[in-house]
């Protein structure tokens, strides 16, 4: 349960499945938002409750597989490489969020509350919205994993699956980002400190087992979702562990398939500006000139939306890369300026925070 010692080479079924956890999370917000635009698909909202039990908690238990090394080092490279990264690109998307969203809130005939997304706006920082909780979380996730580090790792699985098990048992707070943090920080620990237990996993070879793993997911998914057992205590939380482990069984069983590979290695560009996206295209369906001839095909239109957002996320950062438009994605030279100037000016007391 050790943190230290990461491997550094890529595991083709890890990003693999980081790009399944992508296309569940782009096919949830898809039929979301073509549901608010009018299409009669009620069933896609129970197809992707059942696939929740996969996709958040495979995600953070894949986006904590390689943060140990980022518990070692000195508090500025964790803050230059990562949580700077994610507060820079949250708080940008939140704007763009923001004014999108009110197109959305349009589209679903409930008005333009440009008041209530000024104000919204204003207090994200605090009240994370819209998809961007998740980056939200992740930095906070990389702080309070760095702080505990010196803490039995055995008493933070057992602290963090208590308040998930709690969480996940249909207890909500006031704002999506503090009940997901409480929902998956544990998963994102478990990526941390079992590791090697999850890589051992993820080498299994044996088809029988990897078949019995998705089969378990599918069945366990299948009877709280049919049964209406969600909010059973614990018995979600179980389906969740059961989901990463399906999870991981899925990844391997599609990591020849290059493009989920492909997809997973480029994850957070796809996760800013694939709600943007879904809710212009839905906006556009949902125009009386489009709706009647698009309603036809409404069943199958939420997967259909969610690659086309996925492909154009990557085409946006793509043509984004050689301009300005860059700095969408990362920490423009004035706020990295700032830093080192910042950093510059604290003279630590010691070398290195960490004990000899």
């Amino acid at each position: 349960m050790s943190a230290t010692k990461p491997a550094a080479e890529r595991i083709v079924w890890v990003d693999t499945g980081r790009g399944i956890a992508i296309l569940l999370v782009a096919l949830f917000h898809s039929a979301n938002w073509l549901l608010g635009a009018g299409f009669d698909i009620p069933y896609w909202r129970e197809i992707n409750d059942a696939l929740s039990s996969m996709r958040m908690p495979l995600f953070f238990v894949l986006s904590g597989l390689f943060a140990p090394k980022w518990l070692l080092k000195p508090w500025r490279d964790l803050w230059t490489v990562k949580v700077r990264l994610y507060l820079w690109v949250f708080l940008l998307w939140e704007v763009v969020g923001s004014i999108v969203f009110l197109l959305g809130q349009t589209m679903k005939g409930e008005g333009f509350g440009l008041r209530q997304a000024v104000l919204g706006l204003i207090v994200s920082p605090v009240l994370p919205r819209f998809e961007l909780w998740f980056i939200w979380a992740l930095s906070i996730f990389f702080v309070v994993a760095k702080l505990s580090r010196r803490v039995d790792p055995r008493l933070q699985l057992v602290i963090a699956g208590a308040v998930s098990l709690v969480a996940l048992s249909g207890f909500e707070t006031a704002n999506v980002g503090w009940s997901g943090s409480l929902k998956y920080y544990f998963f994102f620990l478990a990526g941390i400190y079992l590791r090697g237990w999850i890589i051992r996993i993820g080498t299994v070879d044996n088809r029988l087992l990897i078949g019995a793993a998705m089969a378990l997911w599918v069945a366990v998914t299948a009877t709280v979702a049919l049964l209406g057992l969600r909010d059973v205590f614990g018995l979600y939380f179980l389906n969740c562990l059961v989901g990463v482990v399906g999870g991981i069984a899925f990844s391997r069983t599609l990591r020849g398939a290059r493009w989920f590979g492909a997809i997973g290695r480029i994850t957070l560009p796809i996760y800013l500006a694939h709600t943007p996206i879904v809710i212009l295209i839905s906006f556009v369906l949902s125009l009386p000139i489009v709706f009647p001839a698009v309603a036809a095909i409404a069943p199958i239109l939420p997967p259909i939306l969610a690659v086309t957002a996925v492909v154009l996320a990557l085409a946006l950062n793509r043509f984004a890369s050689r301009s300005a438009l860059r700095y969408a994605y990362e920490p423009p030279p004035f706020v990295t300026e700032f830093d080192q100037r910042l950093f510059r000016s604290i003279r630590p007391a010691r070398s290195t925070e960490e004990p000899t």
